[in-house]
């Protein structure tokens, strides 16, 4: 699945109990939990509802344990572990999260995230194939100005093929960046309306 795809779905409070973001994009992993957390987390429950382990830091039972427990104010209890690529799980707590991912528990959301995803090993080649493991690479460049344009829309802006490309060729295939400089663009021109590649070439640097 693509971070689109999961954006969309996420919109559409069409919401898994189970993610796996991977790829060296952290903008992309980042916009997909923060787009998570806007549907299932309130300012109320937070505190409750809400735990975030580094992987390193912290151990399979710790992040289950936290997962099953539940929140006597209700809602969605939602567990994130970060850079699952930074430890070497043993064979005990790979059989331990795997079952877990089988069977996750309902009113729960449990987001694994790792830069990396050693197919070679038991967990990664697992996870990967779950339905909502999430491919979070950059685009190639033909793939980005379409990506930046839709971007650019939903803001309502509307970016001209040639400010779209400029915006590409400029930044390079880097989403992060290319969003950052696109809100440098927006605010530039002030009230929504359509973005020219003059203008793109008068705030994004080379």
């Amino acid at each position: 699945m693509t971070p689109d795809e999961a954006l969309r779905h996420i919109e559409q409070e069409k919401i898994a109990s189970l993610y796996f973001l991977y790829g060296e994009e952290k903008f992309f992993h980042t916009g997909i939990i923060q787009a998570l957390l806007q549907k299932l987390i309130t300012p109320e429950n937070r505190e409750f509802n809400l735990e975030t382990f580094d992987a390193k830091g912290s151990s399979v039972h710790d992040w289950l344990q936290a997962i099953k427990t539940l929140s006597f104010l209700g809602g969605t209890k939602v567990v994130v572990v970060k850079d699952l690529h930074e430890i070497t799980l043993t064979p005990k707590e790979s059989e331990l999260l795997l079952g877990y991912t089988e069977d996750p528990i309902d009113g729960t959301c449990l987001i694994l995230t790792a830069d990396k995803a050693d197919r070679k090993k038991k967990i990664f080649k697992s996870l990967t194939k779950i339905q909502q493991a999430i491919t979070c690479e950059a685009p190639n460049e033909s793939a980005l100005i379409p990506w930046i344009k839709k971007r650019a829309q939903s803001f309502g802006y509307t970016l001209s093929p040639d400010a779209a490309r400029q915006m590409v060729e400029r930044t390079g295939p880097k989403p992060g960046i290319l969003a950052s400089e696109l809100e440098k663009v927006m605010t530039y021109v002030g009230k929504a309306r359509s973005i020219s590649d003059q203008e793109v070439l008068a705030m994004v640097g080379d």
